[in-house]
């Protein structure tokens, strides 16, 4: 029994001997790289080699795009590759350590910012993961970040529009010569990304650029990384398209109303008013530019001057077909253009072409008291002549001022049937115009 317990005890000491001297072999191998390491230096033995970082990143989430604000927040893990010549030994001599984990603020790091940054932290990558380095002097260096850059935002098309946010990345101090920045990849590793609800991600092609700038001679290394965007419309198509749309249709079917009631005009200024309402939601959610205007709120406008349209059309309509008496009679152009051209174009000859006729019971009983006057007047009898001439003269005076008035309020009521025949085939006109404006508005405007 001891014997089996003592040989317990030695496979277990031996077991745990190598793990434990391998960790003291880490540690010490770890101090003796840093005892007489600067972080502040390049980790180049000569002055005249270039440091080459190996650029790469992985695409995690977009956190915002703000149009008012035409900025840009996304989540980044940076992959970041370099060969530091003063963390290089020879893992046999170590115990076989043939790598170290360290933090990466006690090493030196490539200080890469973000050009166009517009956060408070200044576009810095600050040291917060460890990185790993191998015996070889390969450092990898793996730091999750939140970036925030500048990105105009052209919403000529909105809500159909396609955006372009580019994040520039470079060394601050270090020219090319000194630190060389190279892409690992064509475009940014999408394997992780999070779908954002508002914005499709198309693309994110990584292009390296040497640039140089007035305050120096040598050129400087950039890494641009563009992120292509591509709007998800369906939620202004069917919270403002939509009800825009209908109020669109509702206008052109508004032209139904018959002129002469009070509804139409009401109907219309009802419409104009729930665009303005719309207009003024769509506004709020939109940067405040004046160099151009969103597809979206052109189509607003264009709706809002159809409608404004179709009022000062129902306006016109109404006041020809209530001309009230005296009125004159129409116009000769106007006939020809609205009761004979237009009539005809939208088939409505058979209205223009209505005749009033003067009632022939009422010729019948004008020719019978003129038979019974010539009658009285053949009498024989020549002695009552002359009274009967007196009191026939009141009676003929009566009958002509009847006739004459009879005549004239048949002409004004023949003037107002043309009038108002002219307004119902204006009516089908702008009812024509209206709708083919509509449809050409939706076509040239939501394509």
């Amino acid at each position: 029994m001891k014997i089996s317990l003592s040989f317990l005890l030695l496979a277990a000491l031996f077991t745990w001997m190598p793990g434990s001297i391998s960790q003291d072999g880490a540690i010490a191998l770890k101090a003796s790289l840093l005892s007489n390491y600067d972080k502040s230096l390049r980790p180049v033995k000569s002055a005249s080699t270039a440091v080459n970082v190996d650029f790469d990143m992985s695409l995690r989430q977009i956190i915002e795009l703000a149009e008012r604000e035409q900025t840009f927040r996304i989540n980044i893990w940076l992959r970041l590759y370099w060969d530091d010549e003063l963390l290089i030994w020879n893992a046999t001599e170590h115990g076989g350590v043939d790598s170290l984990t360290i933090h990466s603020s006690d090493i030196w790091r490539p200080d890469i910012f973000l050009f166009n940054n517009i956060a408070e932290t200044f576009g810095n990558i600050e040291a917060i993961t460890d990185v790993t380095v191998t015996s070889t002097g390969r450092v990898t260096y793996f730091q999750p970040t939140i970036f925030t850059s500048a990105c105009p935002v052209d919403i000529s098309r909105f809500p159909f529009d396609k955006q372009e946010c580019i994040l520039e990345f470079g060394s601050w101090i270090y020219n090319a010569a000194k630190v060389n920045i190279s892409t690992v990849n064509p475009a940014a590793d999408r394997a992780f990304f999070t779908q954002n609800e508002e914005w499709i991600l198309t693309g994110a092609p990584m292009k390296r650029k040497e640039e140089i700038f007035p305050c120096c001679p040598e050129p400087f290394v950039t890494i641009l990384l563009t992120m292509q965007l591509e709007r998800r419309a369906f939620f202004y198509m069917f919270n403002m398209v939509v009800p825009c749309a209908i109020l669109m249709i509702l206008n052109v079917f508004g032209f139904y109303i018959p002129p002469d009631s009070g509804e139409r005009l009401g109907f219309f200024m009802t419409i104009l008013l729930a665009l303005v309402v719309f207009l003024q939601v769509l506004s709020g959610s939109l940067p405040k530019t004046s160099t151009s205007t969103p597809q979206l709120g052109q189509f607003f406008a264009a709706t809002i001057a159809l409608v404004g349209f179709s009022c000062l059309a129902s306006i016109v309509v109404i006041r020809l077909s209530c001309n009230s008496p005296p009125s004159r009679p129409l116009p000769r152009w106007l006939r020809l253009l609205l009761l004979r051209y237009l009539a005809r174009l939208f088939c409505m000859n058979t209205i223009a072409e209505e005749k009033h006729v003067v009632h022939p019971a009422k010729e019948g009983a004008d020719n019978t008291a003129d038979h019974e006057t010539i009658r009285q007047n053949d009498t024989p009898n020549l002695s009552s002549d002359l009274s009967l001439r007196e009191i026939v003269r009141p009676s003929r005076e009566y009958s002509a001022q009847t006739q004459t008035r009879e005549k004239k309020e048949e002409e004004e009521g023949q003037d107002q049937d043309e009038w108002k025949m002219a307004a119902l085939v204006l009516d089908r006109a702008l009812l024509f115009v209206v709708g083919l404006a509509t449809i050409i508005v939706c076509v040239v405007l939501l394509h």
